[in-house]
């Protein structure tokens, strides 16, 4: 485990870490100065511990929300203030020069974005009051809340997606994977949320219609040549398919695997199954039984993937990895609530303290080495990247 401590530089400032590597951890931090609210973005070297300005922006309208994506060479900024226009920026990383500014315009209000690649961004629009009515329309015929575009950056094209489960998911539903030096997109379609679904099998004698769960995988480059193209039904295959009398739902992702919890709910049975990409092959990885005690849960890290039955008495808690982590151990409970564990021994916790002075809470986190019994505690905030932990 690595722990990079950059709070020394942080010190009174509102940063967002937006990218982190081996080298470097790119970040963004804005403020007022003069009456004006700027934007810097930078980059701090874990060699030589120094901060470097890549560039910085005065935002004239004091409502704008920054979106930043980082990719090797570029950094893409999206500034919106949730209206149906933004701009879209993109800076080359070591330079600082801009190589593209576009100000793009699109039907509805800004609800989303999540870059696809360094080349293409996704774009959802919801309705506004001038669209409300024809986004009425479009949503009782497709089932669709909100419009979705993708922008390619390098020929400043905007392209309508036709295809309705893209358009459906929205950016927190499309995860990405590269495996063997391709890139991939899971896409996760649930149903509803787990009660919701239970609640249909439950009267599924009155019901007809198609409740199902579904995680589909597609090629990244693939998909992005259908969308451009105006493809309706693009290529996809179906990792996992739950009907209404079972779930199917998406836990994590590690190498060259993508994790689900399947549950069926006649007899209550509940597995974690994995499907490795490379191997095109679909396994078990272990049943998961209801805990015995009523103090115990599971708690999941997503990426990389790590499930732990966690164990909270009065004074201790005891963790032990399920799945990618053999832990076994256990921690006095003062030093605060499990977050994960890493490297099988450093278990990193937090806690949130008032101070009365401040008149504020203090959120502490604490990383407990298992082998040589010892904590330490940091106030701020953390970023998990792998086996690094980032304070700032």
């Amino acid at each position: 485990m690595t722990v990079v401590d950059i709070r020394n530089i942080f010190s009174q400032r509102n940063i967002e870490l937006f990218d982190v590597n081996s080298s470097y951890i790119y970040y963004a931090e804005e403020k007022n100065e003069d009456g004006h609210n700027n934007l810097f973005i930078l980059e701090y070297n874990r060699a030589n511990r120094r901060e470097r300005l890549i560039t910085n922006y005065t935002l004239e309208d004091p409502t704008f929300v920054e979106h930043l994506f980082a990719f090797d060479n570029t950094i893409v900024l999206v500034l919106e203030n949730g209206t149906n226009s933004m701009w879209l920026i993109e800076v080359n990383k070591t330079t600082g020069i801009e190589q593209n500014r576009r100000k793009v315009v699109c039907t509805g209000a800004f609800r989303s974005c999540m870059a696809l690649d360094e080349n293409h961004l996704l774009i959802y629009m919801g309705p506004d009051e001038a669209n409300a009515a024809m986004f009425k329309q479009y949503s009782d015929i497709t089932g669709c809340e909100c419009l979705c575009y993708m922008y390619d950056l390098k020929t400043n094209t905007k392209h309508f997606i036709k295809n309705p489960l893209i358009a459906k998911l929205g950016t927190s539903n499309i995860k990405k994977m590269r495996v063997s030096g391709e890139n991939y997109l899971v896409l996760l379609d649930p149903f509803a949320d787990e009660e919701i679904k239970k609640g249909y099998y439950e009267e599924q004698r009155w019901i007809n219609a198609d409740i199902r769960d579904n995680i589909w995988l597609c090629s990244l480059d693939l998909l992005e040549k259908e969308l451009e193209a105006g493809v309706e039904n693009i290529t996809k295959k179906c990792i996992a398919s739950a009907d209404i009398k079972a779930l199917a739902r998406y836990m994590g992702t590690d190498g060259d695997k993508l994790y689900f919890r399947a549950k069926e709910f006649r007899t209550g049975i509940e597995k974690l199954c994995s499907y490795d990409i490379a191997a095109d092959a679909l396994s078990v990885e272990a049943e998961l039984k209801a805990p015995d005690k009523s103090n115990t849960v599971f708690i999941v890290e997503e990426k990389p993937f790590g499930l732990f039955t966690v164990t909270e008495d009065k004074e201790q808690t005891a963790v032990k990895g399920i799945i990618n982590s053999h832990a076994d151990l256990s921690y006095n409970n003062s030093i605060g609530s499990f977050m994960t564990c890493i490297d099988n021994r450093y278990v990193v916790a937090q806690s949130v303290v008032y101070d009365e002075a401040a008149g504020f809470d203090r959120r502490i986190y604490t990383i407990y080495d298992s082998e040589l019994d010892k904590s330490e505690s940091y106030e701020g905030s953390c970023y998990l990247y792998g086996n690094t932990l980032v304070l700032y």
